[in-house]
């Protein structure tokens, strides 16, 4: 008699083993080897492309929408208040649908399809680059067109941040603030020089994110009346913008033109005027006047917003090696009040660029701040007075955003601590993939 419940309980335990088995056996048949290198969670645009069945939540609302959809959903905004709860939200609801529709433009219209596997591969060594300080290849066209798709993050935090200006609990550098409130991307009527649009330079900027999010934002603040009604006349030179990207790896170039395409087909009933070009190549790493940075190097003195976003800590080594040359130059030449935002994962180099500011040559800075606990750095340029002493040139910095300085220097340090006793980044593993 009790060799019946046995059999059963064991007839039970190989059923069960058979069934994980089988699981282990769907979902690794799904994945590349490479998909092991990350990437690959629940919020992956092309892990959800590939295996919608993979995902037992979908999305409360489809948040892709047409340019009419998004015209209609900008207008239903229009009455909110700046600063207000119900204009935040409005805020977030419009910049959701907005990229997430670009995104899926974009994908439907690349010029290279994208490589999921070898995407996850330039994914970590992107990891591997900002712990080491030495630039990852961007050189396979799958891969970069996996990155166009799956970074909209960060053309979400730069669009963020301009829109949280008028956010109460955010506080910013005051002159910096100032000349973003005067930029048509928040409804300001400041143009370029002679005349020319506003200008803004996207540094390592492939595949142009940074259009991206100055264009959403431009298109939102051209609904809200309370922001058009500070304008003396609405016309489509308030958002006559012209951004240029510029990037070490030239084969950007084409995904720029694509996302270019993308954005301005959504925004096509609200920002007519928003245009984008890549502009050619760009190092950081040498001086601004050296050859190749002859397009960099020419729009010194036009450009009124200077963009770089996550691509100071992939090249560490060799800034550290040029003593920030390419930067020092560009402090001291840039057009008298054009501002700066600085983007980066980590803030430990943030000590060393403000250590730049402080040097004779670029004293005209007359402000620096830190956003979001150093998510961004940020100043503007102001315009020397040589009948003021040096030490009182000095830039303004509030006492919070002192604080937050050391804590980034101690940060630092304690990366160089880490990487000089052997730490490596560790590939990520999933359960049931072989080695």
């Amino acid at each position: 008699m009790a060799t019946k419940p046995l059999l059963a309980i064991q007839l039970v335990t190989v059923a069960t083993i058979l069934l994980l088995s089988l699981l282990l056996i769907n979902i690794s048949s799904g994945f590349s080897v490479s998909t092991v290198k990350k990437r690959s969670g629940r919020n992956s645009f092309l892990q959800k492309l590939q295996h919608p069945e993979s995902f037992k939540r979908l999305p409360k609302h489809n948040n892709v929408v047409t340019p009419e959809e998004l015209h209609e959903l900008g207008i239903s905004l229009s009455k909110r208040k700046p600063g207000s709860n119900s204009f935040n939200r409005g805020w977030i609801q419009y910049r959701t649908a907005a990229l997430d529709s670009i995104r899926y433009h974009l994908h439907n219209n690349l010029p290279h399809e994208a490589d999921k596997s070898n995407f996850e591969e330039l994914f970590f060594n992107l990891g591997v680059a900002s712990d080491m300080g030495q630039m990852p290849s961007f050189e396979d066209a799958g891969a970069r067109s996996g990155y166009a798709l799956e970074f909209f993050c960060r053309a979400r935090n730069l669009a963020d941040l301009y829109l949280d200006t008028y956010n109460e609990y955010f506080e910013f550098p005051q002159f910096w603030l100032e000349g973003l409130r005067e930029s048509p991307i928040l409804g300001g009527g400041l143009s370029g020089a002679d005349g020319n649009p506003y200008s803004m330079v996207s540094l390592g900027g492939g595949p142009g994110f940074d259009f991206v999010s100055a264009a959403v934002a431009a298109s939102f603040s051209s609904y809200v009346e309370a922001i058009r009604d500070q304008q003396e006349e609405i016309s489509d030179d308030n958002l006559n913008i012209h951004a240029t990207i510029l990037d070490y790896e030239e084969g950007w170039g084409d995904l720029v033109h694509s996302m270019t395409n993308s954005t301005q087909t959504l925004l096509e009933h609200s920002a007519t005027s928003l245009r984008c070009d890549w502009g050619g190549k760009c190092d950081i790493t040498k001086p601004i006047f050296h050859p190749s940075n002859a397009a960099c190097s020419m729009m010194l003195e036009s450009t009124n917003l200077w963009t770089c976003q996550y691509c100071v800590a992939e090249n560490a080594h060799k800034l550290d090696e040029s003593k920030y040359i390419f930067f020092k130059e560009l402090f001291q030449h840039a057009r008298p009040g054009s501002i700066f935002v600085l983007s980066e994962v980590h803030p430990r180099l943030w000590p060393n660029f403000y250590n730049l500011l402080l040097e004779e040559e670029c004293c005209c800075i007359e402000e620096v701040g830190f956003n979001k606990n150093g998510r961004q750095m940020l100043f503007r340029k102001g315009v020397a007075d040589d009948s003021i002493q040096r030490e009182q040139q000095r830039p303004i910095m509030s006492e919070k955003d002192l604080k937050l300085l050391i804590k980034f220097e101690e940060l630092g340090k304690y990366h160089e601590r880490k990487i000089e006793a052997g730490w490596q980044r560790q590939e990520p593993k999933m359960r049931g993939a072989k080695e």
